[in-house]
Formats: structure tokens, C-alpha cells, sequence
């Protein structure tokens, strides 16, 4: 412990020599004798060039630089003050990380460098030079942080934020992405919620999603609500998801989410839109496809029950369960298929009565095996043709009888009544021949659907 003071003694000792070594260069300072005040700095590092690496060279070079830089004789002896300020203090904020000495003898060169790093940026942005301007502004960053956290300008607040703003959008139209973010992260850490700093807060979801941080995007999509609750934000969330997680993914975190009951009208809506698309993504399997579409449905039907004013969810229901029914059709139709095949291909009778009664009754064992499939079929698909009629009609229902329809619902609307003209053409046909009165109704309703096809054009 004693060793250990003695060093620090000596430390102390050997910093406060190196200070008065340039006393001499302070007090011509302290008169606006800038270039005198050169004159005996050089001296100092010439006789003791030891000196030259220590932060009080560093410092009293950009004072005595930053003197000549503000008198106009001087400067055009010295056109390079300037970059010798820059230069120097790079050194000594290395040097002195605590900023001792600036905070005892001044901070003239960090506000030179700061307003000539500000103004300079200025004049890139107006032109458009997003490199000249985002670097300048870089700098003027860099420095009114060290101003403002030390508390040496007039104003207290923590930084400086009109130079991140400008640095951050700089940054941006040069195509430096992660400084963007870094400024804009400090921007929105802030809470700053001005209206013209909401495409700030949009840009870092953006690019938080092309990242794929999630947990940073959860971060900044919540503080995002909260600054501005009358925005929609939810198309971010819907991107972040579709781009980054797999279906698989999307189907659990829509059940974890589901089940806590928070979900909102328009995530339902989003998480139902998402696995009705993914259910025809190429690769995916018919066991899968089939998953998606209940998902969907199961999705829609709840933004549904939140507001059964919303079309577009029960529309979505119905088509769900249409889809439903295609599948189980298109295994119809390749039951018939297989049949017909089976027809096509059948053998020869045999001139042997025994022969001929094995042959007949294999081959009928297996047209009725086929025809059993089709009439297991029958039910679910009179449930999901029905199903789907219900969803469809509760939707057209909704925007029937509207004088004026939007785009958006002028083209359910009119898809509304083609797939109810299609669906009721089908329970026709199906009732054919079998409930007469029952085919009469489903005509009547085909054909009242089908006359609103042109309506809706």
C-alpha cells in the first residue's frame, strides 16, 4: 500500500511538472498572444521532445491552434489551424479520457470542432452530399456529446439532438445503415415523439426486420405503440413474421400468443392471412396445406368475433372452408377417376362359370371399396360446402345494402357472390334426382348469386 501511494505521489508529482512546462504557453493564451504562444510551445518540444506524446502537448496545441483559427491575420499565416485543432484533440481525448485538463483551462477546440463539424454537415445536407454531410455530422456528434455530458455548454440537456437527427438522416441517404440505427436508437431511447420523427421510428423496425433482431425489434415495435398509439403498426409486425419465421414458427407463436387471450382484431386478421398464403407455398405438403387452412380459419373466426362488422375476416372463414371442401373434392374427383380406370381396365370374362363368379366378385369388391371412399366423403364435404356458404353470406351481408362500396369491398363483394353462386350450384346438383324440392331452392339461390355477378364488376 505504501509502494503503491509513493507511485501515485510521483504520478501527481511528475503531471503537475509537465503543466508548468507550458505555463508559459497558457499565459500567452490568457493574453490572445496566439502565435507567441506557438512560438514557446515549439520551444518546450524541442528541448524536451519527450513531451510531444503526452496529453498536455496534445491539449495546448489545440488551444494555441484554436487561437490562430479565430484570428483572421493569423489564420492566413496558418491556413492549416484548422486540421492542427482536429489533429491534436483526437490525440488528447485519447490521453485524457477524463478530460482533466480541458476542464481546468477551457474547451475552446471541442466547440470549434463541434460548430465546424455542425456547419459543414449543414452545408452537405443542402446540396445533397450525404457523404460529406453524414461525416461532418459524425463529428459534430462525437464532440457535443463530450460537450454536453461534461455540462460545458449553456444548454443541459444529455446531447445534442439536432445534430443526431441530422447525422441520423445523413447517414441514411448515404447508405450507412448501422449508424442510422445507432442514431435513431438514441432518438427513440429519448422518447422524442414529434410528428416529423415517426419515419425514424418506421426506418428502425425496417431494418430491425431485415436484421432479423428480434429481440430489438420487440423492443422498439412496443416503444413505437406507445409513441404513437394512433398509428398502425402493425404491417411491421406482420413483416418481421413473414419474413423470418417459418411456417412452423408462425403456427406456434400464434398458439402461444392465442391462447393468452391479447391478441387484437388486426393480429388475428394478419396471422390468418399469413397461413391461408403459406398453405399454397410451394414444397408444402397436403398433411400441412390442410393445417394452414384450419389455422386460418381459426384465426379469421376470432378477428370475426371481435367485430362482426369485419367482412374481410368472415369472407376469409368462408374461403377457408372452401378451400376445405376442394381438397376433399379433388380426392372425390380422384376417387371417380380411379373408378373409371378401373372400368377401363376390366378383364375379359372368363368362359369358366367359377372363374368368371371370382373375377366378378374381386372386381366388384373393389368398386365398392372406392365407392365407400366417396361416401365417407360425402359428409365432410356437405359440412364444408355449407360452412363455407355460412361464412360467405355473413360477410356479403355486411356490405350488401351499402350505397357506395370502396375498392375493397366492391372486389369481396364480388367474389362474394360467385362462390356462393358456385357452392349453391353444387348442393343443386348434389340433391338432383335425389330431394327435388331441395334442388329447386339451391337453383333459386344459384341463380339469385349469379345475377349479381355483373353488379359488382
Amino acid at each position: 500500500m505504501k509502494k503503491f501511494i509513493g507511485f501515485l505521489a510521483i504520478l501527481i508529482s511528475f503531471q503537475s511538472i509537465q503543466a508548468q512546462e507550458f505555463e508559459k504557453v497558457k499565459n500567452s493564451i490568457l493574453v490572445s498572444k496566439f502565435e507567441n504562444a506557438k512560438t514557446e510551445y515549439e520551444k518546450i518540444l524541442t528541448k524536451k521532445p519527450m513531451l510531444k506524446t503526452t496529453a498536455e502537448a496534445a491539449y495546448w496545441k489545440s488551444r494555441v491552434f484554436s487561437g490562430i483559427n479565430k484570428d483572421s491575420v493569423l489564420l492566413k499565416k496558418f491556413p492549416d489551424a484548422f486540421d492542427q485543432i482536429k489533429s491534436s484533440l483526437e490525440e488528447y481525448v485519447k490521453a485524457d479520457p477524463t478530460f482533466a485538463i480541458a476542464k481546468e483551462n477551457g474547451q475552446d477546440p471541442f466547440f470549434d470542432i463541434y460548430i465546424k463539424g455542425f456547419k459543414d454537415g449543414v452545408a452537405g445536407f443542402n446540396t445533397k452530399n450525404w457523404k460529406v454531410a453524414s461525416a461532418n455530422f459524425d463529428q459534430a456528434v462525437f464532440y457535443s456529446d463530450i460537450i454536453f455530458s461534461n455540462g460545458w455548454a449553456t444548454s443541459k440537456q444529455k446531447f445534442d439532438t439536432t445534430s443526431i437527427m441530422y447525422a441520423g438522416y445523413s447517414n441514411q441517404n448515404a447508405g450507412n445503415v448501422d449508424a442510422t440505427i445507432a442514431y435513431y436508437k438514441r432518438l427513440i431511447d429519448s422518447k422524442i415523439t414529434t410528428p416529423e420523427l415517426i419515419e425514424v421510428y418506421r426506418y428502425l423496425l425496417l431494418q430491425l426486420t431485415i436484421k432479423k433482431d428480434k429481440a430489438a425489434f420487440d423492443t422498439y415495435y412496443k416503444i413505437s405503440e406507445e409513441a404513437y398509439p394512433k398509428e398502425s403498426w402493425e404491417d411491421y409486425k406482420s413483416e418481421y413474421i413473414e419474413k423470418n419465421l417459418s411456417m412452423e414458427e408462425k403456427v406456434k407463436m400464434y398458439d402461444e400468443v392465442s391462447a393468452t387471450g391479447k391478441m387484437t382484431e388486426l393480429e388475428l386478421q394478419m396471422f390468418g392471412d399469413m397461413f391461408m398464403t403459406g398453405r399454397s407455398a410451394e414444397g408444402i405438403s397436403a398433411e400441412n396445406s390442410e393445417k394452414y387452412i384450419l389455422k386460418a380459419a381459426d384465426a379469421y373466426k376470432r378477428a370475426y368475433g371481435m367485430n362482426n362488422k369485419n367482412y374481410a375476416a368472415a369472407f376469409n372463414v368462408g374461403i377457408s372452408y372452401y378451400n376445405q371442401y376442394t381438397l376433399l373434392d379433388e380426392k372425390y374427383s380422384d376417387n371417380i377417376r380411379a373408378l373409371q380406370t378401373l372400368n377401363s381396365n376390366k378383364p375379359a370374362p372368363s368362359k369358366d362359370p367359377k372363374k368368371k363368379a371370382a373375377m366378378d366378385a374381386h372386381f366388384k369388391a373393389q368398386v365398392d371399396s372406392i365407392k365407400k371412399l366417396n361416401t365417407v366423403l360425402d359428409v365432410p364435404i356437405k359440412e364444408k360446402v355449407d360452412a363455407a356458404i355460412e361464412w360467405i353470406e355473413k360477410s356479403f351481408d355486411v356490405i350488401k345494402d351499402k350505397e357506395k362500396l370502396d375498392r375493397s369491398e366492391k372486389n369481396v363483394a364480388a367474389r362474394a357472390v360467385d362462390f356462393l353462386a358456385t357452392l349453391y350450384g353444387f348442393k343443386r346438383d348434389k340433391t338432383r334426382g335425389k330431394d327435388q324440392k331441395a334442388s329447386d331452392e339451391f337453383d333459386a339461390k344459384y341463380n339469385a348469386y349469379d345475377k349479381l355477378h355483373d353488379k359488382y364488376q
